[in-house]
């Protein structure tokens, strides 16, 4: 079992409720009295994130669970709020381990990322890679950059440009800002995100 997850490069490593009852054998109870109970200083470390999950299938049902997700000093807070056992001691040295090595990581992916960004990997080469089965991902994906850089998909502007080709029909400055918009989704499928995720991150701030 893993004790630090991340889901992209731009996102915080966490660690979950359930690693640290599997860990330190406090239940799960006392560990959600205690996020109640703290639950202003544990948000003034960072927002205090959770997701909701369904029980197991084949099991006999039951409601869903909520599993917060831990920054790295929200998890550090936490224990520190938990009886001094053996355990709890072995564990504390394992998640600063952990959460190190993943940091270590990412920042080796975001290296490498920026050598991908330089060396210029072609939006259609990074889609084809990621997505080699899905006859709609260049498409959807080609929309999307459109859409975020020019505010209208490539039909609109055969439309309002009386062309075919709508690549043609942009000027220099919305064609450096179509490369642009490509090159950011391409990062992001690079670094692990679907089409509902690059499409929330790309709109998020406008």
């Amino acid at each position: 079992m893993e004790l630090v997850y991340y889901k992209g490069l731009q996102d915080e490593p966490y660690t979950t409720v359930d690693v640290i009852c599997d860990f330190t054998d406090v239940t799960r109870h006392a560990v959600m009295v205690l996020i109640n109970r703290y639950k202003k200083d544990l948000s003034d470390l960072g927002v205090l994130s959770f997701e909701m999950t369904k029980p197991s299938q084949g099991s006999n049902g039951g409601r869903p669970k909520k599993i917060y997700h831990l920054n790295e000093q929200q998890a550090t807070f936490l224990i520190t709020l938990l009886d001094n056992t053996l355990k709890v001691k072995e564990f504390k040295k394992l998640l600063v381990k952990s959460f190190y090595q993943i940091k270590s990581e990412l920042d080796e992916r975001k290296i490498h990322r920026q050598v991908n960004k330089v060396m210029n990997i072609g939006f259609g080469d990074v889609i084809k890679a990621h997505y080699p089965d899905s006859k709609h991902a260049y498409s959807n994906f080609h929309r999307l950059a459109y859409k975020y850089a020019l505010g209208v998909t490539p039909k609109q502007i055969k439309d309002q440009r009386h062309t075919e080709d709508p690549q043609s029909a942009l000027t220099s400055d919305e064609s450096a800002r179509l490369e642009r918009a490509k090159q950011q989704i391409s990062l992001f499928i690079q670094d692990g995100y679907d089409y509902e995720d690059i499409k929330t991150k790309l709109f998020a701030d406008i």
